[in-house]
């Protein structure tokens, strides 16, 4: 019972740590949350910059529940499953080759304020492209969705993870305001071979797996 016990925990944990790194990941690409941080932490400092990343990841949380009850729908169905595993592999060979080809952004995000808060809630609510990701992402980690003890440590995992994330822009703002072309384009190179590597990955597990 002990083992048993003790195998069940490892894989809360594992599901929590896989969480925690594509949330990481996933939010360190320049975008209209990260870059909205970056410029508050820079001309107001770290404390408005941090609630409005905690705004925006309160409702990335909220999202992945909502991506968790569709999936959970979705898993039940196995042709529908199977349809998502395989529209994964042009999605994530599509977005190798946006992020390769990608240039530096010129926008540096726009300071708040007031109200930080609400407007990380405002940032997060329209991010809507963090539904589909996390749906593909479900289906190639092969997420045990019918098992819901593991929601909550999933959910926990992602939350930290894209929090993570916007300390990390926070802390070094400025930093990263001064040499955000070069960070950016070697950070969208990277994403873009990982994502080379999951739609080859996908084409190899569907089909000789």
């Amino acid at each position: 019972m002990r083992t048993i016990a003790y195998l069940a925990r490892m894989n809360e944990w594992a599901f929590f740590a896989l969480a925690f790194g594509i949330s990481l990941m996933g939010s360190l690409p320049f975008g209209m949350i990260n870059l909205n941080v970056l410029a508050t932490a820079v001309h107001r400092g770290p404390r408005p910059a941090l609630v409005m990343g905690l705004g925006a990841t309160m409702v990335e949380a909220a999202q992945l529940v909502l991506v968790l009850f569709g999936f959970d729908y979705l898993a039940s169905h196995t042709s529908v499953d199977q349809v998502l595993q395989w529209i994964a592999i042009p999605v994530f060979l599509g977005l190798a080759i946006h992020y390769w080809r990608s240039r530096p952004s010129s926008q540096h995000g726009e300071v708040v304020r007031s109200r930080p808060f609400l407007r990380g809630v405002g940032l997060g609510v329209i991010n809507v492209l963090i539904y589909p990701f996390w749906f593909l992402w479900l289906g190639i980690i092969q997420f045990p969705v019918d098992d819901h003890a593991l929601w909550p440590w999933f959910i926990i995992g992602a939350f930290l993870g894209a929090f993570a994330s916007m300390v990390i822009f926070t802390v070094l703002g400025r930093v990263i305001e001064q040499r955000s072309e070069a960070l950016t384009r070697h950070l969208h190179r990277i994403i873009a071979v990982m994502f080379l590597g999951l739609g080859l990955w996908q084409i190899l597990r569907l089909t000789f797996l």
